[in-house]
């Protein structure tokens, strides 16, 4: 019996290992800094605000990449198969291009993107 979930409006089954199979890279500062020298030669920074964002990498499980990317904002939650923690994304949506690897089946090149986080521990 199959265990099916909704990804950004895209139906897979939760007990499929290739499906599951997920690598998390979550960007956890509100800001970027980048250096600067200003004109006496003194350096300083500069910082942006940046959205709460996670890099991602899954398995290819046949997804259409087109309407993932044009899918509505939702709040996305990834659970750490073994910590446990949560990562929770409120009104996300993704970036970039996908790159499908064909030798390992990895797609990766795709950024979630929300416009607040939470970290729950396991």
């Amino acid at each position: 019996m199959t265990n099916n979930v909704k990804i950004g409006g895209i139906t897979v089954d939760a007990d499929d290992p290739c499906a599951r199979y997920a690598a998390l890279a979550a960007a956890k500062a509100s800001q970027s800094n980048e250096a600067i020298t200003n004109q006496n030669g003194t350096t300083d920074r500069v910082g942006t605000p940046v959205s709460p964002s996670a890099n991602v990498a899954f398995a290819d499980t046949g997804v259409d990449y087109s309407a993932l990317m044009r899918a509505p904002r939702q709040s996305v939650t990834i659970v750490e198969e073994f910590t446990g923690v949560t990562h929770h994304y409120v009104n996300a949506f993704f970036t970039g291009n996908s790159e499908n690897n064909r030798l390992n089946g990895e797609v990766s090149g795709l950024t979630l993107v929300g416009e607040a986080y939470r970290r729950t521990a396991g």
